[in-house]
């Protein structure tokens, strides 16, 4: 019997965990993927993090999306460019063959980076 490979769509009760789970692991997919997912998907929160550095304002998007400034903004805006930078590891760098060896240290830097800077950033909003 022909197993056949389910795709993000049709896979019955997944969560959201379970979703946050599978990039833990390497990415499955080809060129197309790597370069779409790895540089162009990657690009956008990057892009608009070094943006709102340099305007000094970030949106913290969300239920009721509101404007930062001062030090939130500046860390929310480095957790938006270690989000791009964990979606390249994960997407460009895992479906390399020369990189892929290195993706998992690289997120590992990455989410070292994300987790401080953004909860810092909500220290400073609420506090």
């Amino acid at each position: 019997m022909k197993k056949t490979r389910e795709s993000i769509w049709t896979r019955p009760l997944r969560t959201t965990f379970d979703d946050a789970q599978d990039l833990a692991y390497a990415p499955s997919g080809g060129r197309a993927k790597q370069w779409l997912a790895g540089l162009v998907l990657a690009a956008v929160p990057i892009i608009y993090g070094i943006v709102c550095i340099r305007r000094g304002h970030t949106t913290l998007f969300g239920r009721g999306s509101s404007d930062l400034t001062g030090d939130a903004a500046f860390w929310l805006a480095v957790a938006y460019i270690a989000v791009g930078a964990f979606l390249h590891f994960h997407y460009f760098w895992g479906l390399s063959e020369r990189l892929s060896n290195f993706s998992q240290f690289a997120k590992i830097i990455s989410l070292l980076v994300f987790l401080p800077s953004f909860l810092y950033s909500l220290y400073r909003i609420f506090v």
